[in-house]
């Protein structure tokens, strides 16, 4: 039998330890981490929300307690808002290692916020009856929903408080308190917030406008800051808007009709803006000013004629036209009484 030469051996030396491999070489667990870092941060920066779970489910079995990809699973739940997915998100924050980054504080408040208002409408669902309770006593199921509610929004405030202990000027922050307070029906304090919030946003916006007249400033610098931009002008608008509303509730209207100008100074196409304008003129017997709002309004709205808001729209309008009538008729007969004719 003719024996294979050594050098022939040497040559197949590579295939043969090859081939009695156990397993294939494995891969870098850290390279692996960081790929599937990264993809899921690609993922959330395009509200891809079930990738980018995957991929962040997938480096947290590499690296449990990562706190970037713990904050990404919490929040995906906050993304998704449902009240499985807000529960879910709640225990992630506080099960977080590192409970000293003022990120985790800003998560948990935001999912208690918001099951607090899951919590109290469902308890004014089922205390309306649109909504029917298995609990064998109902008025202690509504008693324990509200209450459920109330301690949510309390730690909520809490968790808010701490953000701002250790940044002063967190925006999501102070958002957050706005809101908190508001849905607590406590208006002041939600407005000292609110008016805060306006300060540091139109700080923002005078940073942004010189930014945008620098020299030599690139088209994905100008891109950037308008993005930048625009958030802020939509931040102050809705701020704006809910101050009205409880300025509203507190019966300071012309303070009210105030924070409804700026908003439709921020955003002048906001339809919305525009029917709430005239209400509150018309409450004011500024009737020629509300007829305005409301025309433009209808200008704006993009609503068909049939939708109830548009509907409402034209209430309006006829029942400012009349009072507008009415109050012209009033001007006459005064001035007639005034002159003795």
């Amino acid at each position: 039998m003719h024996m294979p030469s050594l050098k022939h051996l040497l040559l197949l030396a590579p295939l043969i330890l090859a081939s009695c491999s156990s397993s294939e070489p494995q891969e870098d667990p850290e390279k692996v981490f960081e790929l599937h870092r990264e993809s899921a941060f690609f993922h959330w920066q395009n509200r891809d929300l079930d990738r980018a779970e995957g991929q962040v489910l997938t480096a947290l079995a590499i690296h449990p307690d990562d706190l970037s990809c713990n904050l990404y699973m919490g929040w995906i739940g906050l993304a998704r808002g449902t009240t499985e997915d807000l529960l879910a998100a709640e225990q992630r924050f506080r099960g977080m290692k590192q409970q000293d980054d003022y990120r985790t504080d800003l998560g948990l408040a935001e999912a208690l916020e918001r099951l607090g208002v899951i919590y109290e409408e469902s308890a004014r669902a089922i205390e309306s009856g649109r909504r029917v309770s298995v609990a064998a006593d109902k008025e202690a199921r509504i008693a324990e929903l509200f209450g459920m509610a109330a301690d949510a929004w309390d730690e909520s405030v809490s968790r808010y408080e701490e953000v701002l202990a250790t940044k002063q000027n967190e925006v999501k922050a102070i958002n957050g308190l706005q809101r908190v307070h508001a849905l607590r029906g406590e208006y002041e304090q939600s407005l000292v917030w609110a008016n805060r919030l306006i300060s540091l946003v139109e700080i923002d916006l005078v940073y942004y406008e010189g930014q945008l007249e620098r020299a030599g400033i690139t088209d994905a610098e100008e891109s950037r800051l308008r993005e930048r931009m625009s958030n802020s002008v939509d931040l102050a608008e809705r701020t704006y808007l809910l101050g009205a509303s409880m300025l509203h509730e507190l019966g300071r209207t012309k303070v009210a009709l105030e924070y409804l100008e700026r908003a439709g100074s921020l955003a002048p196409d906001t339809a919305d803006t525009w029917t709430r304008r005239a209400q509150l003129l018309m409450k004011l017997g500024r009737y020629d000013e509300a007829l305005v709002c409301l025309e433009t309004y209808l200008r704006l709205s993009p609503d068909d004629f049939d939708h109830p808001d548009v509907q409402t729209a034209y209430d309006l309008q006829a029942e400012c036209e009349r009072a507008q009538r009415e109050q012209e008729f009033q001007a006459r007969m005064d001035e007639l009484e005034s002159t003795g004719s």
